[in-house]
């Protein structure tokens, strides 16, 4: 496990990795500012905001091109875009905010923008023009919270007949329907992650009110389970199918773990509880 550092301060957080191994997120300075950051080779390189203090690098491709939003003179948030070219305001929908969660290798952007209503909407941008996709759940509000390189996007947002927010997917073509993927029994699920081949992992939520990380392979929610605990979630998943999250144990520590699928004749199998894969020290205790 290594240290990445900071500019000064004392927290930082790293959100995302490309194939290159930069990695993207935010780190306090000495004023305890959070910065939008890169990491790569073990330097941290402070990257511009639109004229504030403050920013998260949320997105990065294996271009380099980095997505997130930060504070603008006026102490609003846009979204942002960092390449070659430098920093970009990605602008709203008519409000005051927007974020941009991540970019896809042809880079298109996806992340939420409010409105002229303050109402918070999915958008994709596809060049500097931000193209509202809230109407597709036909909710209150909605997110696109990551896309992948095949153009397909998980949402956020809330339907008019769920009492939550509900993880959804949506192949990234306008004739196509959204795809809900539902509960574990709860009211409410949230997916984090996708891979190239339109797996989705987050978490869902059951009926005696805890919740746990699922993997969505196209057809059917899987619940993962925890270590013993309550709770567990995925935050992301890989093209060979490895996701990672955390997981409670029997004692109600929280631990980082990876899920790693097992090959099956002509299919993949996601471990079952109690033999997946613990990226935790389990020599000292914590």
């Amino acid at each position: 496990m290594s240290e990445l550092g900071t500019l000064g301060g004392f927290n930082s957080r790293a959100v995302v990795i490309n194939s290159q191994g930069t990695i993207a997120g935010w780190a306090q300075d000495n004023d305890d500012y959070a910065r939008p950051v890169l990491w790569q080779g073990g330097m941290v390189m402070e990257l511009p905001t639109l004229g504030g203090s403050q920013g998260t690098a949320w997105g990065l491709n294996d271009a380099g091109v980095a997505v997130g939003n930060t504070e603008s003179g006026a102490g609003d948030f846009h979204a942002t875009l960092w390449s070659n070219d430098g920093v970009k305001d990605l602008g709203t929908l008519g409000g005051s905010y927007s974020v941009a969660y991540d970019v896809n290798t042809s880079g298109i952007v996806v992340g939420s923008a409010l409105d002229d209503a303050n109402r918070e909407r999915a958008v994709v941008w596809e060049g500097d023009v931000p193209v509202d996709l809230g109407a597709l759940s036909a909710g209150n509000w909605t997110t696109a919270r990551g896309i992948n390189d095949q153009g397909q996007i998980i949402l956020w947002g809330k339907p008019a007949d769920a009492p939550a927010n509900r993880a959804a997917l949506w192949s990234g073509e306008f004739q196509d329907p959204v795809i809900t993927l539902g509960t574990f029994g709860g009211t409410e699920s949230w997916a984090y992650g996708l891979n190239n081949h339109g797996f989705v992992v987050g978490w869902a939520g059951r009926e005696d009110e805890t919740y746990h990380a699922f993997v969505w392979d196209g057809t059917t929610m899987t619940d993962l389970g925890t270590l013993g605990g309550l709770y567990s979630s995925a935050y992301d998943i890989n093209d060979q199918g490895v996701i990672v999250g955390f997981a409670q144990d029997a004692a109600g520590v929280t631990r980082a773990v990876a899920w790693v699928p097992v090959p099956e004749p002509g299919r993949f199998s996601l471990l079952a509880l109690g033999t997946f894969v613990l990226w935790v020290m389990r020599q000292r205790q914590l």
